[in-house]
């Protein structure tokens, strides 16, 4: 069945046999023999942790395949659902799971683990098309499984910006292995009442910071006021506040923009030693405690022109740009004082890898090593305003083994700091570009830590409510955190309240 898909697909794309065979390189095929690529061409690249666009559509075009048959189906079954009603009753689905599915399988039981990440082949890169359907209501998603304890953080597995933009109401399943799970139950489960407690708060303010919707799971372990009569007061109070805080302004108000590319992702290696630390750990660690609330979005949204203004872009993965995608993002981002954070590889894929293709969207020229390594960066110059009072012990990045590894060759550009990578190379690896009505910011490995953030967004403007790092939630008219340690805390508030 999936063949007859691809092969369908394909004629949609193409139209030709010899559209299909430029694209493949690959002279003998047809869009009536086009084969399903084989396992082994689904799990290994020839371009280290990218597919080279020249070599390996084939797996490019399935993935693009898959992803839109998924997106597919969950539009068709709420299209379902709303002729069956006559359009009387919402429709939604679990899905959407983009900056969450880095893991796989061997996360969730004991045993081997996997080196494979499950993006790619589990359906949700259909999000943008979902998102764009009108047939579509709410998302659902648990929260994040990484990082659920004391000190953590909770955030929707969906860009949470990006379903607002696109008017779909998103439920946070509060599914929170309480006290009342078995002893190491995993996930996070917490171990005292009070822990629990706090980690409900932490959540709860996350979905009413962003307008969002929630349920909580009951029994088995969970939030079950029968077993744990606590839990029905707390409950009751964050009924009270919910009802509150309808009352109140929950618009999107950060000055700082996180965003996600579907589209790149289908151009990387399933191996997850890029996307663990780029994506997965980047959002539960060093974001949410800079002291800044961010918002997140796909980069097609941004392209698209559906964003409002922000003073900091941080582009997660924005690997693979087309003429047409870059003319867009220049078009957006490359004026008004506008700041850009990029990390490892920007614009590095078009028709071919390349580092002219970085050097063009970031104004930053680049050289590499082709050797895998996991890049490490660490601080040289600290009289600078991003830098400025940060330890000098500092280093962030990853001991996975990604490649190419890139390093900045840029005498216009001001170098903060060195990333350290094979034979012990220190070459500029972090490093900042003030350009013609815009700035670029360049870390060559991923996972920045809160203080580094925190004096990126304060450079381009952003108001710093903390300086504690904390994690960290905030509205128009709301503020809380979530802190591991006691002790007093300062916030700065971005206008004066009566």
């Amino acid at each position: 069945p999936m063949r007859r898909r691809f092969r369908a697909w394909l004629w949609e794309k193409y139209g030709d046999d010899a559209s299909l065979r430029a694209a493949w390189a690959d002279p003998d095929v047809t869009l009536d023999t086009a084969e399903v690529p084989p396992h082994l061409a689904q799990i290994s690249t020839t371009h280290q942790s990218f597919r080279d666009p020249r070599t390996e559509m084939r797996v490019v075009d399935y993935y693009h395949c898959l992803a839109d048959l998924c997106g597919d189906l969950i539009i068709d079954f709420n299209r379902t659902v709303k002729e069956a009603t006559q359009g009387r009753k919402l429709a939604g689905a679990f899905y959407g799971y983009i900056l969450e599915m880095a893991w796989n399988a061997g996360f969730f039981a004991e045993g081997p683990d996997s080196p494979y990440s499950t993006i790619q082949r589990a359906g949700h890169l259909g999000l943008a098309k979902v998102l764009r359907s009108p047939y579509v209501d709410f998302l659902v998603s648990p929260y994040a499984y990484a990082f659920r304890g004391i000190g953590g953080h909770g955030p929707s597995m969906p860009p949470s910006e990006a379903m607002r933009i696109h008017n779909k109401l998103y439920l946070y399943e509060e599914d929170t292995r309480t006290h009342l799970a078995a002893h190491n139950a995993g996930f996070g489960n917490v171990e005292t009442l009070p822990d629990a407690e706090a980690v409900l708060k932490r959540n709860f303010c996350e979905v009413l910071t962003r307008g969002q919707g929630i349920w909580w799971l009951g029994a088995n372990g969970h939030i079950d006021p029968a077993t744990e009569p606590a839990f029905r007061p707390l409950l009751e109070q964050f009924q009270r506040l919910g009802t509150f805080g309808l009352e109140l302004d929950r618009a999107p108000s950060a000055e700082v923009a996180v965003l996600i590319d579907d589209e790149s992702l289908v151009y990387e290696s399933l191996d997850n030693a890029l996307d663990v630390p780029l994506i997965f750990q980047q959002r539960l660690w060093g974001l949410p405690r800079m002291g800044v609330p961010a918002d997140w979005y796909m980069l097609r949204d941004l392209l698209e022109g559906r964003m409002r203004a922000y003073k900091l872009y941080v582009f997660l993965n924005a690997f693979h740009l087309d003429s047409a995608r870059r003319e867009a993002l220049t078009a957006q981002l490359k004026r008004d004082g506008k700041v850009a954070l990029w990390i490892y590889a920007p614009g590095y894929l078009a028709d071919e890898p390349g580092l002219e293709h970085m050097t063009d969207l970031t104004g930053i020229t680049f050289d590499k090593g082709d050797h895998l390594w996991g890049p490490l960066v660490h601080l040289l110059d600290f009289e600078h305003p991003i830098t400025r009072g940060l330890p000098q012990d500092l280093v962030w990045g990853t001991n996975g083994r990604i490649g190419p590894v890139f390093h900045v060759e840029d005498p216009a550009a001001r170098t903060l700091g060195q990333v350290v990578y094979s034979q012990g190379r220190c070459k500029p690896g972090f490093v900042i570009k003030e350009l013609a009505g815009w700035t670029s910011i360049y870390s060559a490995a991923p996972n920045l830590p809160a203080g580094v953030l925190r004096g990126i967004a304060r450079y381009a403007g952003a108001h710093v409510y903390s300086e504690d790092a904390d994690v960290l939630y905030a509205a128009p008219q709301l503020l809380a955190v979530h802190t591991v340690s006691g002790g007093k805390r300062l916030f700065r508030l971005p206008k004066r309240v009566e």
